[in-house]
């Protein structure tokens, strides 16, 4: 089996690189910033947006929900630089993070996340195609914005590990 060798050399190699040479760092941090720029603050517009919307609007809250709906292509593109710059800064430092509590409760808090992300994107099919889950669209909203400063939180506090 000489996947496991190639790859642990592969991310080796990756690591000197990374940890040599600042500009690629930067960069590779930049890209991660970005997608939280990006992805985090869309996502976090449109929590807010969400939870300002009430049932009694009819029609108004339908173009309103597919408004919000359009938005999570951009998310999700945030989400993938977010993903990808993180698995390069991971890789940069294998050990220490995959020891480390606070970046298992971060990876904790990126799948929780997700799954709300699911749920949230389900409730806004429905009420697209008028259906009642307005309780599960609010509440899905207010989770994704607390969810999307605690993750930002346990990076901040994560940068000081490595």
């Amino acid at each position: 089996m000489m996947v496991v060798p190639a790859a642990s050399g592969l991310i080796e190699r990756w690591a000197h690189f990374y940890g040599d040479r600042k500009l690629v760092s930067a960069a590779v941090t930049y890209v991660h910033l970005a997608g939280i720029l990006l992805g985090g603050g869309l996502a976090v517009s449109s929590g807010r947006a969400s939870l300002r919307l009430g049932q009694e609007h009819g029609t108004d809250v339908q173009r309103a929900v597919a408004r919000l709906y359009s938005v999570h292509r951009l998310v999700l593109g945030g989400l993938a630089l977010i993903i990808t710059s993180g698995l390069l800064m991971l890789f940069a430092d294998l050990q220490t993070f995959l020891a480390s509590p606070l970046y298992w409760s971060k990876m904790g808090l990126v799948a929780l996340l997700l799954a709300n992300g699911y749920v949230r994107l389900r409730a806004e099919n429905v009420l697209r195609q008028g259906g009642a889950a307005w309780r599960t669209f609010r509440r899905t909203s207010a989770i994704s914005l607390v969810l999307w400063f605690l993750i930002l939180l346990a990076g901040a506090f994560l940068t000081t590990v490595s």
